[in-house]
């Protein structure tokens, strides 16, 4: 027989390319003769009819038992909550555990497992009192119609010895409930063209009605609907487009928080880059028990293990950061900072053609999601660049992003509200200064002082001075910035220029009671002239020379850079001030 080719485009649409990648991945996977052409074109399948096929069923089969048909955990330990079925063929009774799609799957089908075999519908049903581990429980039981009352006794002691209970309508004879998409699949070349693909355009012999498994954010046929009646019937897709749209949780990493999901989506616009890429990103999934995430970022402490990343930029952040720390670094298991693999950094984010990370956040409304944002996030090589310099410079991000959260916040998602201002800024290469400066205060200074524990900001204000001069957003010069932190540490120091052997632990807590209110008027000072006018009032108030940094009033400071350099001096100060109240009163607490 003469060979059929049939090929499936590349769209340049993230989620429909995705699920591209995903049919070339399950094929690989498929013991099959056919050839598979692979290039930036699409894939290409070579072979009879009926081999490509099989192949692609086999293909479908393997995506519904890994990302579709799936049980958490709990569902399998609970060996109670299990049902069952009839195998005619090997004449017993088997039990299975419930099945629901999660993660990036669920977006697309989220429904009721279905019976793949057949059922036989109960004569009648009835409850009946069982022994299990000691105890007397009530389990409800089904009486088998006369064609099949043959096996009501092997039943009754199938179901007695496991203590499952009777859920369903009918008994389920040869197959289990399973979660699969219906889909269909016409592996054949056809010149009984009907129209064209709504989605891709082509010519297609066999149509579906358009719906959510093909691309979630399109609400089903009923949105494609127009109130000009000259427009005609909704549009429809080709069974092709239809298709690849259920592979699509094979390239996607996913994190559930609540009714929140976030998901990221390795793009390239090379589908070859896309293929020699995944691979390698496999370094970074997770198995989750629970199917909760299919990424483990190493971001939480405690024993916060997630670490409060329930908002879109954060959660962003700990992804990237999960790419960067397990696929990218040279690291030894004993060591907590690793050495950037440059080479491994460029095959995976430059060469051949840019990858980008399309991150998607959706919240569940019942048996729909409503979409939220989908961003793509392009500068993946200037983020893990960012993450190599922040740890040579030994600054521990985990501890900066505990840093952030607010624990005075009664309401979960209030904790995090800063944290994510914070990332969105770092992922968009803007300045975190006003963020940097309210937060260090906050943890200096917290309003409940009595219930809060004493924290150091350093971490966060290390970060903060690297990103800054890295970005280099602003109107201040390194001179200028550098200028502005000297001053700020000058200050912050004026407790600890005295003799802390002379002085008791209750003089120690005034004078920094005292500078303390010193650095509250020079945070509300408004005006460049005002702010001078502290400073040589902090000079005269502390008996002693503060060391004004040279050049400070010789052109470093000025009207248009006075919000800037007040921000990189408040915050120096507050650091210093931090360092010396934690080490002079645990000194005296030593003594």
């Amino acid at each position: 027989m003469k060979p059929t080719e049939i090929t499936f485009q590349k769209l340049n649409h993230f989620w429909l390319d995705s699920g591209l990648l995903g049919l070339a991945v399950m094929l690989k996977e498929v013991d099959s003769s056919i050839k598979k052409n692979l290039n930036d074109k699409g894939l290409t399948l070579i072979g009879i009819e009926s081999e490509i096929q099989k192949a692609i069923e086999k293909a479908y089969d393997l995506l519904i038992g890994r990302y579709y048909n799936t049980s958490k955990k709990k569902q399998i330990d609970d060996t109670s909550s299990y049902n069952f079925y009839y195998d005619s063929k090997e004449d017993k009774f088997v039990a299975f555990p419930k099945k629901k799609s999660v993660g990036i799957a669920e977006l697309i089908y989220n429904k009721a497992p279905r019976p793949i075999g057949s059922s036989v519908k109960w004569q009648r049903g009835e409850k009946r009192e069982i022994q299990i581990n000691g105890k007397f429980i009530k389990r409800n039981r089904g009486i088998l119609p006369p064609s099949h009352a043959h096996l009501q006794k092997m039943m009754d002691e199938f179901l007695d010895r496991n203590g499952l209970d009777v859920t369903t309508s009918g008994l389920l004879v040869d197959g289990a409930n399973e979660i699969r998409p219906n889909v269909n699949i016409v592996a054949k070349v056809s010149d009984n063209v009907k129209g064209n693909c709504y989605l891709c355009g082509e010519n297609s012999s066999h149509f579906e009605e358009i719906s959510q498994t093909t691309f979630p954010f399109i609400t089903g046929s009923s949105g494609l609907l127009n109130f000009n009646t000259m427009c005609g019937k909704p549009e429809r897709v080709c069974w092709k487009c239809a298709f690849i749209g259920k592979f699509v949780p094979v390239n996607g990493f996913y994190i559930m928080q609540g009714d929140n999901i976030f998901a990221f989506f390795p793009y390239s616009v090379s589908f070859e880059k896309m293929l020699d890429v995944y691979n390698t990103l496999q370094d970074g999934k997770y198995e989750d028990p629970n199917l909760f995430k299919n990424f483990q970022h190493p971001l939480g402490f405690e024993k916060y293990a997630d670490g409060y990343f329930q908002k879109t930029f954060e959660v962003t952040f700990a992804f990237l950061h999960t790419l960067y720390r397990r696929v990218l670094l040279h690291q030894k298991a004993d060591e907590d900072v690793g050495v950037l693999n440059w080479e491994e950094m460029c095959n995976l984010a430059i060469s051949k053609a840019p990858l980008e990370f399309v991150v998607l956040h959706a919240e569940s409304k019942g048996k729909t999601s409503m979409g939220k944002m989908v961003w793509p996030f392009r500068d993946s090589v200037y983020f893990f660049r960012l993450m190599e310099s922040m740890e040579k410079s030994k600054i521990n991000i985990k501890e900066v992003m505990r840093l952030l959260i607010d624990f005075s916040q009664k309401n979960q998602e209030n904790k995090t509200i800063l944290r994510n201002r914070f990332c969105e800024r770092i992922l968009k290469k803007k300045t975190v200064l006003d963020i940097v400066e309210e937060r260090a205060w906050d943890i200096v200074f917290p309003q409940d002082q009595k219930n809060s524990k004493p924290q150091n900001p350093s971490s966060l204000i290390d970060f903060f001075l690297k990103y800054e001069s890295i970005i280099k957003e602003g109107k201040m010069t390194d001179e200028e910035r550098s200028v502005a932190v000297t001053l700020g540490k000058t200050i912050g120091l004026c407790v600890s220029k005295r003799d802390n052997e002379t002085r008791s632990k209750n003089e120690i807590e005034r004078d920094l009671k005292r500078l303390k209110g010193d650095l509250i008027k020079l945070k509300k000072v408004r005006k460049l002239t005002d702010f001078l006018s502290e400073i040589e009032r902090l000079e005269v108030r502390y008996d002693f020379s503060l060391g004004i940094p040279d050049g400070l009033l010789d052109g470093k400071l000025r009207d248009d850079n006075f919000r800037e350099f007040k921000g990189y001096c408040t915050i120096s100060a507050m650091q210093a001030y931090s360092n010396v109240r934690y080490y002079a009163l645990k000194e005296k607490e030593g003594n």
